[in-house]
C-alpha cells in the first residue's frame, strides 16, 4: 500500500505515452480503469481531485499501475477489455452483458444453420446483437425460421449418409441439405438473405428476393419461384407495421439515457434505411456522480466494440471529446463510423423519443427491483424471526432527547416492506420525568397497545424497538400487561446492527447488507429521522417562546417564520445569512437573534 507521498511519486514517475492506468484499493481490488494519451498529464489530475466521484476514488486508492500502448485507439480496446473483465466499481459499464443473447449465423458451415447463443467467439460465425429482450429475440428467430427455408435441426453436414428430410422440407420450410443434394451456393443466397433481413435492409432484400423470384420464372423453375415468391411475402407482412421513417435517412444509431443515483439505462433506436427497425435497452451500473460525457463515452465503447454490425451513424445526446477515437475505433474494412449529434427535426423528434423510453425503462427496471429485494427481505425476516408468516405491518419505535429535556417518542409504519408515512405518530412522554429511556419505551408500546386493542384493530406483524435489551424488555413488560405477549417484539442496536430478541442477554447477528436486515435498518433510521425532527421541532418552539420575551422585535407573524423556517434544524446554530433567509427577518434582527443564542451559549459555557 502506497502513501500519498508515494502516489504522488508514481504518478510522476508515469509516462508520457498512450496507455490504460488502474487504481486499486489496499486489498488489491481494482477500482478504476482508465486510460489516456498521455498518462503522466491524465494521472495529475488526480492528485487534485476537482469533482465527487475523484475525491470517492482518491480516498479509498492505496495503488496506481499502468500499461502502456502504441496508440490512443490500442488504449481505449484495452480499457474496454479491463473494465469488461474487471468491473471495476467506479467505471461506468453494462450491467450482465455477458449474459445479453446474440443470433448466430454459422459461416463456418457448409451448410449454415442459425440459432441463439450468449457466447460470442472469433471462429468465423456471424453474430447480431446483443439483443437485450429474450422474448424478442426468440421471436425474431422464430419469425426467420418461418419466412426462409435455411435448416433448422442441429446437425453436423454434411452427412456420411444422405438422410429422407423431415417435415420442413416437405411444408417448404427448408430446402433439405441433409439429402445431400442442395447447391452450397444456393443455399448461401438464402442465408445472405437472412444476414439482411438481420441487419434491417428489408428494401435491399425485397429487391433481391423479387430479382431472384423472377429469374426463377424466366427458367421456368417454378418451384424455386413459388418458394420466393412466399418469402417476399412473409418479408412484407413482417415489416408492413413500420409507421416511424425518416426518408433518405442513412443508417443510424440514436442514443438516449436516463439515470437515477448509481443505476443508469441506456435506450438505441436503430434506423435501417431510414425506417425505425428496433429498439434496445441496456441497463448500466456505476454512475453515480458521473457525468453525461463519461456516461456515453463509456457506453459507445462497451456497445459497439464487439458489435458485428455497425451502423453508419451514430447520434449520440451530448459531444463527447473521445469522439475522433472512438471512430477510428469502430471504423474498419474502408468504412468510417460517424459519431454526431442530433441536427435534423426527424432526428432531433426520435432522440427525444429515445430520451422517454429510456427514463420510462429505468423506473420500471428500478420498481422491478426493489419489488422483488422487498419481496425476498420480508421473506427473510419471516425466517430470521420464525414469524408464523410473511409480516405485512411493521412497527418501529425510537426515543428522543437532549440533556432529559423534551423527551419525545416516534413511531413509524411499513406495510408490505415500504413506509407508510400517513401513519407516522410523535408522542409526547407523559408519565416519565428526566432521562429514562426504557420507563420512555414502557409508556409509548403501552399507549400504542392500548389504543389499538380498544379500537379492536389488528395488532402488528412484528415490533421494532431502536435500542438493546432494557428498552426491548421494558417494551415487552408493556405489551404482556395488556395481554399481547404474543406480538413479536425485537431489538437493534445503532451501532454494530445487532439484533436482541426477549429473554436473551446476548444479540444476534445477521448480514446487515442482507434484504430482510436492509429493511429494518430503512424502518430503525427512518424512525429516528421522524422523532428527532419532532424533537427539533418542539425544542425550538420552547426556545422561541423564550426569544419572543428577551427580543421585542419578533411577533407571532416573524415567530411563525421562523419555527416553519427551521421545522428540520436547530435555529441556536444557524448563522445570520441563514437567519436572513426567513421571510421578514433583516440583517439587523437576524444579528440580535445570532446574538442572543450567542450570549445564552455563553452562559453555559461559563
Amino acid at each position: 500500500m502506497e502513501t500519498g507521498a508515494e502516489i504522488v511519486q508514481a504518478v510522476q514517475r508515469a509516462p508520457t505515452a498512450p496507455g490504460c492506468y488502474i487504481w486499486k484499493d489496499s486489498s488489491g481490488e481494482i477500482l478504476y480503469v482508465g486510460k489516456a494519451i498521455s498518462l503522466r498529464a491524465r494521472l495529475r489530475n488526480y492528485l487534485n481531485p476537482q469533482d465527487t466521484k475523484t475525491q470517492f476514488l482518491m480516498d479509498r486508492a492505496a495503488t496506481l499501475e499502468w500499461v502502456t500502448t502504441e496508440t490512443n485507439r490500442e488504449a481505449l480496446i484495452l480499457e474496454a477489455t479491463l473494465v469488461k473483465k474487471h468491473q471495476p466499481r467506479f467505471n461506468v459499464r453494462l450491467k450482465d452483458d455477458k449474459r445479453y443473447p446474440w443470433i448466430c449465423i454459422s459461416m463456418s458451415e457448409m451448410y449454415p444453420q442459425i440459432f441463439i447463443t450468449r457466447t460470442v467467439r472469433d471462429d468465423g460465425n456471424l453474430y447480431f446483437g446483443p439483443y437485450t429482450d429474450v422474448g424478442a429475440t426468440r421471436n425474431t428467430l422464430s419469425l426467420i425460421l418461418k419466412i426462409f427455408p435455411i435448416r433448422k435441426v442441429r446437425q453436423k453436414l454434411p452427412l456420411p449418409k444422405p438422410k429422407r428430410p423431415c417435415m420442413n422440407f416437405h411444408i417448404g420450410r427448408c430446402l433439405g441439405p441433409c439429402q445431400g443434394n442442395v447447391d452450397p451456393e444456393e443455399y448461401a443466397r438464402i442465408v445472405e438473405q437472412v444476414r439482411l433481413f438481420l441487419e434491417g435492409r428489408t428494401e435491399i432484400l425485397e429487391t433481391l428476393v423479387g430479382k431472384r423470384m423472377e429469374e426463377a420464372s424466366e427458367r421456368m423453375d417454378y418451384e424455386k419461384a413459388a418458394m420466393f415468391r412466399d418469402v417476399l411475402a412473409n418479408i412484407r407482412r413482417a415489416t408492413e407495421r413500420q409507421i416511424i421513417s425518416d426518408p433518405g435517412a442513412a443508417d443510424e444509431d440514436i442514443v438516449a439515457f436516463a439515470a437515477r443515483d448509481d443505476d443508469g439505462q441506456m435506450v438505441v433506436f436503430e434506423m435501417r434505411e431510414g425506417k425505425l427497425t428496433g429498439r434496445k435497452s441496456f441497463p448500466l451500473k456505476g454512475v453515480l456522480n458521473s457525468d453525461p460525457e463519461e456516461i456515453m463515452t463509456s457506453f459507445v465503447r462497451d456497445c459497439y466494440l464487439n458489435a458485428s454490425i455497425r451502423p453508419a451513424t451514430i447520434i449520440l445526446p451530448g459531444k463527447i471529446k473521445a469522439k475522433r477515437e472512438l471512430e477510428e475505433m469502430l471504423s474498419e474494412n474502408g468504412r468510417s463510423i460517424r459519431i454526431t449529434t442530433a441536427r435534423k427535426e426527424e432526428a432531433e423528434l426520435l432522440s427525444r423519443m429515445a430520451q422517454k423510453n429510456a427514463e420510462l425503462l429505468l423506473r420500471e427496471r428500478l420498481l422491478a427491483a426493489r419489488m422483488k429485494d422487498r419481496s425476498r427481505g420480508l421473506e427473510e425476516i419471516k425466517e430470521m424471526f420464525s414469524l408464523p408468516e410473511v409480516p405485512s405491518v411493521m412497527e418501529c419505535y425510537d426515543i428522543s432527547h437532549l440533556q432529559g429535556s423534551h423527551t419525545v417518542a416516534s413511531g413509524v409504519f411499513f406495510v408490505d416492506g415500504e413506509p407508510s408515512r400517513k401513519d407516522y405518530r410523535h408522542y409526547k412522554i407523559k408519565t416519565v420525568p428526566g432521562i429514562d429511556d426504557p420507563a420512555s419505551m414502557e409508556e409509548v408500546i403501552s399507549r400504542r397497545l392500548q389504543r389499538l386493542l380498544a379500537e379492536d384493530r389488528a395488532l402488528p406483524d412484528l415490533i421494532l424497538i431502536d435500542g438493546g435489551t432494557t428498552q426491548l424488555a421494558a417494551a415487552c413488560r408493556a405489551a404482556n400487561a395488556l395481554g399481547a405477549g404474543d406480538v413479536p417484539i425485537i431489538g437493534i442496536a445503532k451501532q454494530r446492527e445487532e439484533i436482541y430478541f426477549p429473554g436473551e442477554p446476548t444479540p444476534r447477528h445477521f448480514d446487515k447488507d442482507s434484504a430482510g436486515m436492509l429493511i429494518l435498518r430503512h424502518m430503525r433510521d427512518e424512525a429516528h429521522r421522524f422523532g428527532i425532527t419532532f424533537h427539533r421541532s418542539r425544542r425550538n418552539q420552547a426556545v422561541m417562546r423564550h426569544m419572543v420575551e428577551e427580543i421585542p422585535d419578533i411577533g407571532v407573524s416573524r415567530l411563525r417564520s421562523l419555527l416553519k423556517h427551521f421545522a428540520e434544524h436547530s435555529i441556536e446554530e444557524a448563522t445570520v445569512e441563514e437567519l436572513m433567509k426567513v421571510p421578514g427577518i433583516g440583517k439587523a434582527l437576524a444579528g440580535k437573534i445570532h446574538g442572543y443564542f450567542q450570549n445564552k451559549t455563553g452562559a453555559k459555557t461559563e
